[in-house]
C-alpha cells in the first residue's frame, strides 16, 4: 500500500517525539503544518519548507507558525522511494523548526536521522532528470549521458573529454 503525506508526516513526528531534542510543543506545532507536492517534474527540488511572504528567515523566532506548507516531490511516496521521502520530510521539518542555514546545528541534528541513504539525493535527482528528459547531451569519446529538457546544439562540451556533446532525442 503507498503511504500518503499524512502517513509519512505521522511516522516522521512519531520517530522525532522519541528524541530529546525536540519538545512536544516543536512535535504539535509540526503537526499543523499542511503538506503538499512539487511538480512532477520538478527535477532539482526534493522538497521546500515554504514560509509566509515577508517572513524573516533569519529572525531568531523563526519556527513553525512561519511555514506557509511543507511540499515534497510525489515521486517520494513510491515504494522505492518513501524511505528516502521521509528523510527529505525531516529535513525540511528542520526547517520549520527555525534551522533555516544548513549550517553545522542543522547537518549535526539533521545526521540524526536513523535511516541515512547514502547518494539518495544524487540518484532521485538523477531518475527525475532522465525520466523528465527530452534530450540526451552524450559526448561521442567517453560516452557520458546528460539528460536535458532543451537541444544543447552544439554549444556545450564535455568536461572530461573537452569534446562537443551530441543532441541525441529521447
Amino acid at each position: 500500500m503507498q503511504p500518503t503525506l499524512e502517513s509519512i508526516k505521522l511516522e516522521v513526528l512519531h520517530w522525532m517525539s522519541s528524541k530529546p531534542f525536540f519538545t512536544n510543543k516543536e512535535i504539535q506545532s509540526l503537526n499543523t503544518i499542511d503538506l503538499g507536492f512539487l511538480r512532477r517534474n520538478s527535477t532539482q527540488k526534493h522538497g521546500v519548507c515554504r514560509f509566509h511572504r515577508g517572513t524573516d528567515v533569519h529572525s531568531a523566532t523563526l519556527g513553525p507558525n512561519d511555514v506557509k506548507c511543507i511540499d515534497l516531490h510525489p515521486h517520494l511516496l513510491t515504494e522505492d522511494w518513501q524511505e528516502y521521502g521521509k528523510m527529505v520530510l525531516y529535513h525540511e521539518f528542520l526547517h520549520a523548526l527555525g534551522n533555516f542555514a544548513h549550517d553545522a546545528n542543522f547537518r549535526r541534528l539533521e545526521g540524526c536521522w536513523e535511516n541515512q541513504i547514502s547518494d539518495a539525493g544524487r540518484t532521485f535527482t538523477e531518475l527525475m532528470r532522465r525520466e523528465n528528459a527530452t534530450w540526451l547531451w552524450v559526448c561521442p569519446s567517453c560516452e557520458k549521458e546528460h539528460p536535458r529538457r532543451k537541444k544543447g546544439a552544439g554549444k556545450y562540451r564535455c568536461r572530461k573529454c573537452n569534446i562537443g556533446l551530441n543532441d541525441v532525442e529521447v
